[in-house]
């Protein structure tokens, strides 16, 4: 049904489970790939040289196992400029760039804390205002435009933007919108924004454990109930 999860954590940031148990636990699911997609190097338990280790782990599973184990990253979005955790550098030797928000990631100076990062931890509480609405989807799109990013992950997860404005920056430059399987809170009022920008999507699971990889189920059915056509979700092939 999925070819893949291209979504996944292990214990080189903050999952639970080694590179070859992902993989192991995704060919037990019956995918044909799965991607280690740990975080960008502005959180403590991470760095680059910890990413070219999994990448070595990745090709040693994919050869134990037979399945494709791609080495990848969920770079953070640090600054109102459209920074990324990942230096230019360091770009060539990733296969597979992903990126969201997190607000546990080191950001890039005061004023993007000031205006990005502190508002966040309010969410819930406050409503997000207008301009720090704009000034987020800005810096979403301007690292759109800057980087070589395949998906981006959980979008309107704590940092709130114009869904329909990034989607559209996406469908552009054939980008994928990620409904991820533990977020679909977040994209409650925006199905019709997302569907209207000519958007594909991927459904993953943002897997924290082995047991979670290949848990695509419940985003797919959520996608397609709400209007999604399911030839627009790249990662399923049929029944």
């Amino acid at each position: 049904m999925f070819k893949g999860d291209y979504h996944t954590h292990t214990v080189f940031s903050d999952g639970k489970g080694t590179v070859l148990e992902n993989a192991a636990a995704a060919k037990e699911k019956g995918l044909l790939e799965v991607a280690i997609t740990d975080h960008g190097f502005n959180i403590p338990t991470m760095s680059y040289k910890k990413y070219l280790e999994a990448k070595d782990r990745c090709k040693e599973a994919e050869d134990a196992l037979g399945i494709r184990v791609i080495s990848g990253i969920e770079a953070n979005l640090i600054s109102l400029e459209g920074d990324i955790d990942v230096k230019e550098e360091e770009l060539p030797s990733i296969d597979y760039l992903t990126m969201g928000f997190h607000k546990f990631a080191w950001f890039n100076g005061l004023k993007d804390f000031m205006k990005m990062y502190a508002v966040t931890y309010f969410n819930g509480l406050l409503s997000t205002s207008e301009k720090s609405v704009e000034r987020n989807t800005q810096a979403m799109i301007s690292a759109i435009n800057r980087y070589p990013i395949r998906v981006i992950t959980h979008i309107n997860h704590s940092l709130k933007v114009d869904v329909h404005r990034v989607a559209t920056a996406c469908a552009d430059k054939d980008i994928f919108i990620e409904i991820n399987a533990k977020h679909l809170q977040d994209l409650d009022g925006q199905w019709e924004h997302l569907i209207k920008s000519g958007v594909r999507f991927i459904v993953n699971s943002d897997a924290h454990s082995p047991a979670e990889v290949g848990e695509l189920s419940a985003a797919f059915d959520a996608a397609v109930e709400k209007g999604v056509e399911k030839d627009r979700i790249v990662n399923y092939y049929g029944e």
